[in-house]
């Protein structure tokens, strides 16, 4: 979905709000504007701030050397022990 498209699906959320229209999960009528907003950010997918940082080859190096350290420490253990 483009931006644009995420900006036409907030602003129909919020014109069902203004209406009156817009329901919640459960099937009560929206008062809330904070929780209309929720709404359009959320069926828009733009409810969750992407982490820049933290992207999937950072995770994967993380967890590459948090397995290789504990094997690393176990045989070194090992070692100790004989």
């Amino acid at each position: 979905m483009t931006k644009k498209e995420k900006q036409a699906k907030i602003r129909l959320v919020m014109k069902e709000f203004k209406s009156g229209k817009l329901k919640s999960s459960s099937g009560v009528p929206v008062k809330s504007p904070q929780q209309a907003l929720a709404i359009a950010l959320s069926e828009a997918g733009m409810s969750r701030k992407p982490k820049k940082d933290m992207s999937d080859e950072y995770y994967m190096g993380f967890f590459k050397e948090l397995i290789g350290g504990e094997e690393e420490e176990e045989e070194g253990e090992e070692e100790g022990k004989d």
